[in-house]
């Protein structure tokens, strides 16, 4: 009898703490990883709490990778076991071993969300690289899919549209109105490669029409982009909402 009732409080020591990790619908909560680092657009303060509170909405487990505007994330190794990364890093060399883990983790069959600045999140402009760091400035090309190459006045802002044709895609669920007007800067990010599937584009005086939230497949891993991410965009429920289909689409959800 006694064996028979510590084999039954081993099995609750492990179930239970695995129940917990469950949503309501019997899946297992996915570990989102949000890599944040930015010194232009208060992500570093804004960011975390929006990941925190859509992991608490949405059934995730959220782990925040702080850089605090540096180049340096103490908990990278996160990245193994994390199922999506959100970045939203701003022109940092990274220590060679944490970009290692990045670059694991972009070739590896799971899900990657880029915001704003991510489009240029790994190219340092400092002509002498701290030691033992090194740039990825193919990111933005070869895993973004984009083309980074600067931005629109910052006094004309963006005007947002949704691509009507992907009007019916899980991307754009809740991401109303269809139109609005966004303070941060328009991102000249054209063209993109040809295997993106554009759901969103923003003008401006200066340019029209130009590819700002898209994904793509780089080999088994789905990649998300959008170029929205400026400070007063997190105060918008149509960019909060986009947030949370760009993160459930990567998860595979």
């Amino acid at each position: 009898m006694r064996f028979i009732f510590g084999t039954f409080l081993l099995l609750l020591c492990f179930l239970v703490p695995l129940y917990a990790q469950l949503p309501e619908d019997g899946t297992k909560k996915p570990l989102v990883a949000v890599m944040v680092s930015d010194d232009h657009y208060d992500a570093d303060k804004l960011l975390p709490p929006l990941m925190q509170q859509l992991g608490k909405e949405n059934g995730w487990d959220v782990v925040i990778l702080h850089g605090h505007g540096a180049a340096d994330f103490s908990n990278i190794e996160v990245l193994d076991k994390a199922d999506v990364l959100v970045i939203y890093v701003r022109r940092l060399a990274l220590p060679k071993e944490q970009l290692a883990k990045v670059k694991e983790f972009v070739n590896s069959g799971r899900g990657l969300v880029g915001l704003r600045t991510a489009c240029h999140a790994f190219e340092s402009k400092a002509k002498i690289l701290p030691k033992d760091s090194e740039n990825w400035a193919e990111f933005d090309r070869d895993i973004l899919g984009g083309n980074y190459y600067g931005h629109g006045k910052d006094e004309l802002g963006s005007d947002i549209e949704n691509v009507t044709t992907q009007s019916d895609s899980p991307i754009l669920k809740d991401v109303v109105p269809d139109r609005w007007h966004s303070i941060g800067s328009l991102y000249f990010t054209d063209p993109v490669k040809d295997d993106t599937t554009i759901y969103q584009t923003a003008s401006s005086p200066q340019q029209k029409n130009r590819p700002l939230t898209w994904t793509r497949m780089h080999g088994k891993t789905r990649i998300a982009f959008t170029a929205l991410g400026h400070q007063k965009d997190f105060e918008v429920k149509a960019f909060q909402n986009l947030v949370r289909n760009l993160v459930h689409w990567a998860a595979r959800r």
